[in-house]
């Protein structure tokens, strides 16, 4: 094994340094962007036989491709697929043409009317496609033998006698639900359905039918059974019902009902099995819940895995809103800000929609026909544990640090367990920030960053029996990278054994097994071998319903070299004392691993710089590999990309690595414009590949290379107090020893690109040294004084915190470090800039406030200094990804930009006299 890995190594230490040659192919253009196609959705059947993902292009309709392991079944516009559980068949929704999509929005054709989705099941054995228009939306089970689809269509409408417009049924409500038998085509309709409910196992499918008049509504549940194919009403009721659900078998029903008529509903909680009438057991006035609270229409209704329990939330009974008699220009509007408010008002605003509807998770215990309230005002999150199966909960509230966290930026909690049967709540930990019950619940596992170190207790046993599991070990837990003026966070745990005998903890790069008992010693399950080597083994988890790592059996580990940033995995079992096995190793990213439920087959995507991350198929063990898309084959037409992993020394004395993207043509006697761009560290990503798409902030590298830029990425590291600085002991370091090593690149041509935390440290990076061209900064900080006290608009919450103890990395308040909010503002430095700057920023950005860039802008405009000012309307920080024009005109304009500055070409009319306010939407100025 270790020899192969070695072998590896020194293979690909030798093809990194290879010289790209001249090639006489094309170079990428931006109106092109829209024909490169993006592949999703990957899924493979239960049995492996079968693969499904989708294909779009960037702008246009997209195909469904179903691939049978020997070629693919393209249906157009097909998409949000799922194999059925026996591998037999397939569903998926049909987009309508997007032509006639785009022509309904021109024609301001209502919400509600526009062109709607059909149902497609494409049938392996006859190969036969079955399609049903008005979809809303279909299910299936998961598992079982059930080979029905349940969907719910658009009620038809009655076509009025004189040839107009139809009109809608008044008879009900909601939709037609229809069940159709893939295998011999039966279909059953049920009309005015307004919910349906399939369970995991398959073995019924419930919907509630609603119907009404001039003077009342009623509302039916009936059950359909799908081994028979026939339906039974269970239930019929004057009012309302909600929240249909059934336990995983279909054994179990449940359902909220409410005879009110106002809009403020109370609801009340239904429960019943097989064909029997259900009953009442669940309202206002049951024991255990609160006083003035009631089951509620905004929480979710489910059973344990087990069906002995059943979950729902409850809130504070709805109450008939007063009718307002005074006219709106009587009515004071405003927002009063509290110094004692836990949250600050635009947070408070930001949340008000999800505040007033939570709801408060209750049990209702079946065979003990018992209601435990389980949070509460103060406990107002708890988790379950074995899929609700449980016996106890982990409560947390966070009401004594939320006020703090509004410049701490910290997540602390108390933590409680709950006892499910008797409600019984008892404190266990104070001020946390992570923690966990086991899957049995026999530990509470958390992390203190005090010490760095992991601890556990037994809910079995006295609480202040603490076990440290951790501390004594000779190596961390913690990131070991972490740069922020922050505690680092830990990196986290792979799981548990069987009965939580074992808990696996990851340090860096290994796992080591623990007993939360402190009985036996800690072993280094992977002996080793990451730390060794310098690569991080993870555990990958390919069944999502496992609870415990399996042990009988071996499992895959993901691994990534942090040397040569090379990926695969390594294969081990976690009770075996025995070394752990290469599997695969190799210059790419391997992502998006699915493995078939019921066979030795998985699915996944590989990657690098000139690799589409395609899909390939392979055994659980790597063997048999085989490419079954492929995305872009007119790739090799154009000229593409090259990256080089590159080293340095910095300023400060530290190793640091970097990417330098190359034209694969580039010629090495040639002279070539380099831009380079950073956020933070990025050397992880050498082997991403990046697919020619407009800009929604930052530089595409394959569309730069391909149009003859080199294009530099160095990781920066930090120093507490001196962002700026240590950014420019980076980059600028970098910078220089590419200049030194490389003879093509040309020192007189290079631009600086960076957005957001890349944007602030654009612009500091101007005010410091002329070597650059021209600079285009996304979203800037440009005044930290003023962005300390500003607001971010997405979450409401003050920015206090990033300057003190994350990302922007001051290490302490503006009246306790004035000089360094200063020193580290480019704004205090507008005098000193000399190199042409681009900026965009959004007036609807909700990370870095608006007028971050406008007060850099007026600067430079005031000293006229060279810079102009994108901002795009109505969008967010980073241009929104469905805004096609808008990002297509940020590409093009970032591209005449450079080209002006780094190739000499001549400067667009934006550029020379800008695009007057009164010629919006007119003239362009390209």
């Amino acid at each position: 094994m270790t020899r192969i890995y070695i072998v590896f190594l020194i293979s690909l230490s030798f093809t990194t340094h290879l010289t790209a040659h001249k090639t006489s192919k094309k170079a990428l253009c931006i109106d092109g962007f829209k024909d490169w196609k993006v592949l999703s959705k990957g899924n493979i059947s239960h049995n492996g036989d079968y693969v499904s993902y989708e294909l779009s292009p960037q702008k246009g309709d997209g195909d469904l491709i179903i691939y049978d392991g020997n070629h693919p079944d393209t249906i157009p516009r097909g998409y949000a697929a799922a194999f059925g559980a026996a591998s037999d068949f397939v569903v998926f929704r049909i987009k309508q043409p997007e032509q006639l999509i785009r022509k309904a929005k021109k024609d301001k054709v209502k919400k509600g009317e526009m062109p709607k989705d059909s149902l497609g099941v494409f049938v392996f054995r006859n190969k036969k496609i079955y399609k049903f228009p008005r979809l809303k939306s279909y299910k299936i089970p998961d598992e079982g033998a059930s080979c029905w689809v349940a969907f719910l269509a658009e009620a038809e409408r009655d076509t009025a006698q004189n040839g107009d417009k139809p009109e809608n049924k008044k008879d009900g409500t909601g939709g037609d639900l229809i069940l159709f038998n893939p295998q011999n085509g039966d279909t059953l309709l049920f009309k005015n359905v307004t919910e349906y409910f399939y369970p995991k196992q398959g073995g019924a499918v419930y919907f509630t039918a609603q119907a009404k008049d001039s003077a009342r509504t009623i509302s039916e549940v009936f059950v359909f059974d799908p081994e028979n194919g026939t339906s039974h009403k269970l239930f019929s009721t004057e009012g309302w019902i909600k929240k249909l659900v059934s336990d995983e078998t279909g054994g179990q029903y449940a359902f909220l009902m409410s005879c009110d008529t106002i809009d403020e509903k109370v609801y009340s909680l239904y429960l019943g099995d097989g064909l029997n009438q259900p009953s009442k057991i669940v309202d206002k006035y049951t024991s255990g819940v609160p006083v003035g609270w009631s089951p509620s229409e905004n929480g979710r209704v489910y059973f344990s895995r087990d069906g002995s329990k059943l979950y729902l939330g409850v809130a504070e009974s709805p109450v008939p809103k007063p009718e307002d008699t005074l006219p709106e220009e009587d009515s004071p509007k405003l927002d009063v800000w509290n110094w004692k408010d836990n949250k600050l008002q635009p947070q408070q605003k930001v949340e008000a929609e999800k505040e007033k509807k939570r709801t408060f998770l209750g049990v209702y215990h079946v065979a003990l026909n018992r209601y435990i309230q389980l949070a509460d005002i103060k406990i107002k999150q708890v988790r379950t544990i074995q899929k609700g199966n449980g016996d106890v909960g982990l409560g947390m509230d966070d009401s004594p640090y939320i006020r703090a966290s509004g410049w701490t930026g910290g997540d602390l909690k108390d933590y409680y367990l709950i006892d499910l049967k008797s409600g019984i709540k008892i404190k266990v930990l104070t001020g946390k920030s992570w923690a966990r019950l086991s899957p049995q619940g026999k530990y509470i596992l958390w992390y203190e960053p005090a010490d760095s170190s992991y601890y556990a207790t037994s809910t079995e046993q006295d609480f202040m029996d603490t076990v440290s599991l951790t501390k004594i070990l000779p190596v961390a837990f913690y990131d070991e990278q972490n740069d922020r003026p922050m505690e680092p966070n830990p990196y986290g745990i792979a799981g548990w054994s069987q009965g939580d005998r074992f808990v696996y903890i990851y340090d860096r790069y290994d796992i080591w097994k623990i007993d939360p008992l402190g009985e036996r010693v800690p072993v280094n399950i992977t002996k080793a071998f990451g730390r060794r080597n310098n690569t991080r083994l993870r555990y990958v988890k390919l069944d999502k319903d496992l609870e415990y790592i399996p042990l009988t059996e071996p499992v895959l580990l993901r691994a990534v070299d942090e040397r040569t940033m090379s990926q695969g995995f390594f294969s081990m079992h976690f009770n075996s004392s025995k070394d752990i096995d290469y599997v695969v190793m190799d210059r790419y990213i391997f992502a998006d691993l699915k493995k078939a439920k019921k066979a030795n087959k998985i699915l996944y995507t590989k990657q690098d710089v000139k690799s589409y991350p395609d899909l390939w198929t392979s055994s659980l063990e790597f063997k048999h590999s085989k490419k079954i898309s492929e995305a872009n084959p007119q790739q090799e037409k154009y000229n593409w990309a090259a990256v080089d992993l590159v080293k340095w020394t910095s300023f400060s004395g530290e190793e640091l690595k970097g990417l330098l993207y190359k034209p694969e043509d580039l010629d090495p006697t040639q002279k070539y414009p380099m831009i380079v761009y950073f956020y933070e560290r990025n050397s992880e990503l050498l082997n991403r590949y990046y697919l020619p798409s407009p800009s929604r902030s930052v530089i595409n590298k394959t569309f730069y290379a391909s149009n003859g830029y080199l294009v530099f990425i160095p990781d920066i590291t930090y120093k507490t107090g001196y962002p700026g600085q240590s950014a420019y002991n980076a980059i600028v370091s970098g910078t220089q020893y590419l200049i030194q090593e490389y003879n093509f690149v040309d020192k007189d041509r290079i631009g600086l690109q960076g957005q957001s935390w890349g944007g602030y440290q654009t612009a500091y990076l101007v005010t410091q040294t002329d070597m650059f061209s021209a600079a285009m900064a996304g979203a800037p900080v440009s005044n930290m004084t003023s962005a300390y006290g500003g607001i971010r608009w997405s979450s409401g919450k003050s920015r206090m915190f990033q300057y003190e103890h994350t990302q922007s990395r001051i290490g302490g308040t503006l009246w306790d470090k004035p000089l360094f909010y200063i020193e580290n503002s480019p704004l205090f430095y507008a005098p000193k800039i000399n190199t042409p700057l681009l900026m965009m920023h959004n007036d609807k950005d909700g990370a870095v406030p608006w007028y971050q860039g406008i007060e850099l802008f007026v600067a430079m405009r005031r000293l006229d200094k060279p810079a102009w000012l994108l901002s795009y309307n109505e969008e967010p920080h980073n241009l929104k990804a469905g805004s096609w024009a808008n990002r297509i005109d940020l590409s093009k304009r970032m591209f005449q930009f450079f080209n002006h500055y780094l190739k000499g070409e001549p400067s667009p009319a934006w550029m020379e006299k800008g695009v007057p306010a009164t010629e919006k939407g007119e003239e362009l100025g390209y």
